[in-house]
């Protein structure tokens, strides 16, 4: 296939000013602010990215995948329209009507194909949206499969990013972006800067949503999406891609715009139980394709789309240690591992199990076989955060988001609530894999104080075991006032890895305080 028909093409749409400025309007003043500083684009900036495609010598061809069923044709119209105005030149757009019988949905797709970059499937009837999906991934010719429902937008420089993003990193096989919600009124609110790639936070649910793209061979390998999964079948698709260990890069920028309506679960979370329905049980597939046995139900505490796997009880494969004092820590934990050959559990002074449970859901996520390290959730006498997660920032120092808050407060993408990676465990409440211990060569002892723990926790993460936070795993204390002796040492043999940014917080969210608020 010619690549490069465009150059000798007049289908180049070009976006006027007055669309890229209300395309740019927000709902919220904050995020307006954000929006002018970060992603505000002129048309100056959307013919730079365009010219600088065109001098590239080999382009990628995308295919945007989009099931249509009656939707209302001005959303499809801007779905559509925000694919022809990309800033990059090589794609393609698959469209498959799945038996709309509303004449104005039937009459905009026969007008709007005379672009011949659009191509279009009929079903004479209504098929479901997995075999409309299947349909369009079928018709596909490009190298990667971008997808995109009939009633949202990708923003102008989607697809120039992840081009860029492919040039940087060629062998990825997915490919996901930052994202915000389209109000009723059209203007973008609701902003979602999501994580790096978390396998396990995924199994809380579908945190990464949209821009999702998949290299079409990986996609094949994996035979599309799944009949039987509607309403869940993103979800379904990404759970068993995860199980292949694939390539995945996240783009920090907000790429797709999801829109609300009275239709939409983005509105309306009950609109389509039968998508929670079809959610619980992806995952329950999921995890016993992976041989773990384990309860999945939906958690109560949160809005729908939000899971909780509790794994079966586990023997007695663990020891606990109590620290009476933070001193010495790596010698104290090394210690420990001399003499016991299983996973120990390390909870600091005055800190305290709820119950029993917590120890299990603690000890039972070590099952995955790439996570090492689990910490938990350390409440005070007041019901009130002390631990939620800890977020790495460049002075060496982590911070604890959400500390001081009610304990009920679910917090940014429901931060405190699920099961999610982080980078660093608590060192006052964790548990650590005995193997992992052996393949560190244990704690640093060239740490005097509890940093010990955050450098064995980045080195896990530079041989691909991960940590997870558990919320579930509840534990009181008094206070947490940890002291950081060793700050200056840590934060310079980890200088180039602070400097990027902990890859389980995105770099949009504010450091200065830590309520996960938007850094504008």
């Amino acid at each position: 296939m010619n690549t490069h028909w465009w150059k000798k093409s007049k289908l180049i749409n070009k976006p006027t000013e007055a669309e890229l400025r209300l395309w740019a309007t927000s709902e919220w003043i904050e995020y307006q602010a954000w929006i002018f500083h970060h992603s505000f684009l002129t048309l100056h900036d959307w013919q730079r990215l365009h010219d600088e495609a065109l001098s590239w010598p080999k382009l990628p061809l995308f295919t945007i995948v989009t099931p249509v069923f009656n939707i209302n044709p001005d959303y499809l119209h801007e779905c559509i329209y925000s694919v022809q105005t990309q800033a990059y030149p090589n794609w393609e757009m698959c469209l498959v009507d799945d038996g709309s019988d509303k004449v104005e949905t039937k009459k905009y797709l026969k007008s709007v194909v005379k672009d011949p970059r659009l191509h279009l499937h009929t079903f004479p009837n209504n098929q479901g949206i997995c075999r409309a999906t299947n349909k369009a991934i079928a018709m596909a010719n490009g190298d990667f499969i971008v997808f995109l429902d009939h009633d949202d937008r990708l923003a102008t420089d989607a697809l120039y990013w992840v081009a860029k993003t492919l040039q940087k990193h060629p062998t990825t096989d997915i490919i996901y972006s930052d994202r915000d919600e389209l109000s009723p009124n059209g203007l973008r609110f609701m902003h979602l800067f999501k994580p790096d790639w978390s396998p396990e936070t995924l199994f809380s649910g579908n945190y990464l949503f949209h821009m999702m793209v998949y290299r079409r061979t990986f996609l094949e390998q994996l035979q599309g999406v799944q009949i039987g999964k509607e309403g869940s079948q993103d979800y379904d698709l990404i759970l068993r891609a995860a199980e292949k260990s694939p390539q995945v890069q996240h783009i920090h920028k907000v790429l797709y715009h999801w829109r609300q309506h009275e239709q939409s679960v983005s509105m309306e979370h009950n609109a389509k139980e039968y998508a929670y329905i079809a959610g619980l049980q992806a995952l329950q597939d999921s995890l016993t394709r992976r041989g773990l046995k384990a309860k999945v139900s939906e958690n109560k505490q949160l809005w729908r789309g939000h899971y909780q796997v509790t794994f079966e009880s586990l023997s007695d494969d663990y020891q606990i240690l109590q620290l009476n004092s933070l001193q010495n820590y790596a010698i104290q934990i090394n210690q420990a591992f001399v003499n016991c050959d299983q996973s120990l559990v390390i909870l600091g002074p005055n800190v305290e199990a709820i119950n029993i449970e917590s120890i299990t859901e603690l000890v039972s996520w070590l099952q995955i076989e790439d996570v090492g390290i689990v910490t938990g959730k350390i409440i005070d006498k007041q019901g009130n955060i002390l631990h939620a997660g800890l977020v790495q920032q460049p002075t060496g120092i982590p911070m604890a988001v959400y500390a001081g808050f009610p304990e009920d407060t679910p917090g940014y993408m429901a931060a405190t609530k699920i099961v999610r990676n982080v980078s660093s465990p608590h060192p006052s409440c964790c548990v650590l894999k005995h193997s992992l211990w052996q393949d560190l060569n244990g704690l640093d002892t060239d740490y005097i104080g509890s940093h010990a723990l955050l450098d064995f926790a980045l080195r896990s993460l530079n041989i691909g075991k991960r940590i997870v936070y558990n919320p579930f795993a509840r534990f009181t204390a008094i206070d947490l006032q940890l002291d950081w002796p060793d700050e200056q040492y840590f934060a310079k043999q980890w200088h180039d890895w602070l400097e990027r940014g902990d890859p389980y917080y995105n770099p949009y969210l504010t450091l200065k305080l830590n309520d996960m608020g938007l850094e504008v």
